[in-house]
């Protein structure tokens, strides 16, 4: 292979080169996963630090050997729809399960336990790796459509999504019995029993995304984008796979080693998850010759490249100050907070602010030209710098106990690893 390539030449991967490809986003998702739920994140806003990381490969993946602009997914409105999609997922909660898994259910944790099957508990976070996976890949096949949509055809999609969500949500309220443990028993009506409650809570959030999940694909299937289907399937399945599979770790909490249990099944689902996205790569983002080059177009750079990574490495900024802040229980005013934000946001912003600037100058030749990128290669690279930074801050207790040690030695090696991967990816694509 020749030292440099023409921008719009072919696939410059092998096959090798995808596994290599899946790898790094599995070692590094293991890490961005682990992090999501850390002092400072959660939810919606470590889901927006683990989507903007593996957005930022996925981009950096496609853009690398200059064949972005005949990858079907290789635009810059993927690092949108990763970055976002993965953040959906964060809007529900699945912490109530966790004594389902052991075979405890709770009345009032941690008083009224009772038996239950813990397959009720894998079989409930196999529901919220699907939707969480699923709503992810169905804004990843969003954005290469087989046959684009006109307005009418959104219309539909939106609708089919939200019938989808309707229509879960009535099933789960209609037949509660075949969700919840006991339900015959009137437990979920007794106002003290605040864990049954909280289940009851948890499953009338997680059924309308599930519902979403699945009228979106229904939409593609009705319409024969087999693509866009398969893309959502690979996504559900690669997030809902590990999310059960790797609950078993909970069933560790109690024994004699006392390791951070819910963080190792939480690197359980970054793995997974980022294998996912690496066979996705493979299956549906290949280079093909024979397709005109896309162009980049202003939206694309605006809003599906500068938006996403703008707002995305605000949360991450200021949630590493918040966990820092809460894991040393430094009692700083809450001034110092603003003012840290207010200073973030004021470079940020200028920095976006400019890049909209020089977006709209350019001509189209300019925006044709293979060179020209949805994000500049070094902002994505800062971003990761920005996440793998937080993950330490975050982490880093003033006394080391084995627990975190042992979670501290793993990203390490995550970040070690993939790191390596990665500079062996580049070796090949230049000398190989």
């Amino acid at each position: 292979m020749a030292a440099t390539r023409d921008a719009g030449a072919e696939d410059w991967t092998r096959g090798a080169d995808y596994a290599f490809i899946a790898l790094i986003m599995g070692l590094m998702g293991a890490f961005f996963w682990a992090i999501r739920g850390t002092g400072g994140y959660g939810g919606s806003t470590g889901g927006l630090l683990a989507g903007l990381g593996w957005a930022a490969f996925w981009y950096l993946f496609s853009r690398f050997g200059g064949a972005a602009g005949r990858r079907p997914y290789g635009s810059g409105r993927m690092i949108a729809a990763i970055t976002f999609g993965i953040a959906v997922g964060g809007l529900t909660g699945y912490g109530v399960y966790i004594g389902w898994l052991q075979g405890r259910f709770y009345l009032d944790y941690p008083n009224g336990v009772r038996a239950v099957a813990p397959w009720t508990g894998y079989a409930m976070l196999f529901f919220c790796g699907l939707h969480w996976g699923g709503i992810a890949g169905a804004f990843m096949a969003w954005c290469a459509p087989r046959r684009p949509l006109a307005w009418q055809g959104w219309a539909g999609r939106i609708a089919a999504g939200v019938c989808g969500a309707v229509a879960a949500s009535l099933i789960v309220r209609a037949l509660p019995q075949f969700f919840l443990p006991f339900y015959g028993e009137g437990l979920y009506e007794v106002a003290e029993y605040h864990t049954c409650q909280r289940a009851l809570g948890s499953i009338r959030n997680i059924a309308p995304h599930v519902g979403l999940f699945l009228g979106f694909l229904c939409f593609e299937l009705v319409r024969r984008d087999w693509r866009a289907a398969a893309m959502m399937v690979v996504m559900a399945l690669g997030f809902a796979i590990p999310f059960t599979v790797g609950g078993y770790w909970q069933t560790f909490h109690g024994s004699e080693l006392k390791l951070a249990w819910w963080k190792h099944w939480e690197m359980s689902i970054g793995l997974g998850g980022g294998l996912a996205f690496g066979l996705a790569f493979y299956l549906f983002n290949r280079s093909d010759a024979r397709v005109p080059w896309r162009p980049v177009t202003r939206k694309e750079r605006i809003w599906g490249g500068g938006f996403p990574v703008w707002l995305a490495c605000g949360i991450v900024f200021i949630g590493a100050y918040k966990g820092f802040r809460d894991l040393h229980g430094f009692e700083w005013p809450a001034a110092v907070r603003v003012a840290v934000t207010i200073a973030y946001l004021l470079v940020a912003t200028a920095v976006y602010a400019r890049w909209i600037r020089q977006t709209l100058k350019l001509t189209e030749v300019e925006l044709a030209d293979p060179a020209t990128v949805a994000v500049p290669l070094w902002t994505l690279i800062a971003a990761l710098a920005l996440i793998w930074a937080a993950g330490y801050v975050t982490s880093i207790p003033t006394e080391i106990r084995l627990a975190n040690g042992v979670l501290l030695a793993l990203y390490t090696v995550y970040l070690l690893l993939g790191t390596i991967l990665l500079c062996v990816l580049w070796l090949r694509r230049r000398y190989g």
